[in-house]
């Protein structure tokens, strides 16, 4: 399993990014899990139903499931969970794991996405940097791709770098 974290500051695409990488990764036949890295306290269960009543009950961890979809909701592990950790729990199967934020973490590799106007620094180690997804800022010799190439972005991807 690959894992790649997409990493740039909040409005300069990485969403829109990663939803266009998914079914291109898929179309060449790779399984993928995407990772959403928040910064803030999130909840799926609404206060009340019952999964938030087993949480709020001390629980670890509770599970829905239904016909196609099932969902887990838990606590973090220790001090936090690393974004590998996460991946090699729920994502076993995946080819491709990729992330949306994690620029704190120092061991996966990073692809920095940046927008003129919005962000146009990279704000993660140079050494974590793989390429450059830019309308137009270049990064000391490392691949830059425009947001619209995706197919060239994935080539990039399934080659491992």
């Amino acid at each position: 399993m690959k894992i790649i974290a997409f990493v740039g500051r909040s409005q300069t695409g990485k969403t829109t990014l990663i939803k266009k990488l998914v079914p291109e990764l898929k179309n060449r036949g790779y399984k993928v899990g995407i990772i959403k890295n928040c910064h803030q306290d999130f909840s799926l269960s609404p206060e009340g139903k019952d999964t938030w009543q087993f949480m709020q009950a001390g629980a670890e961890g509770a599970a829905m499931r239904g016909p196609d979809r099932l969902a887990w909701l838990g606590k973090t592990w220790g001090t936090g969970s690393s974004l590998r950790e996460i991946a090699s729990s729920f994502f076993p199967h995946c080819d491709f794991v990729l992330v949306e934020g994690g620029h704190q973490e120092a061991s996966i590799p990073k692809i920095v996405v940046l927008k003129k106007g919005i962000s146009e620094d990279i704000h993660c180690s140079p050494d974590e940097v793989i390429a450059v997804v830019s309308d137009g800022k270049e990064f000391a010799g490392k691949p830059v791709f425009p947001p619209r190439d995706i197919a060239k972005i994935a080539n990039f991807i399934e080659k491992g770098n």
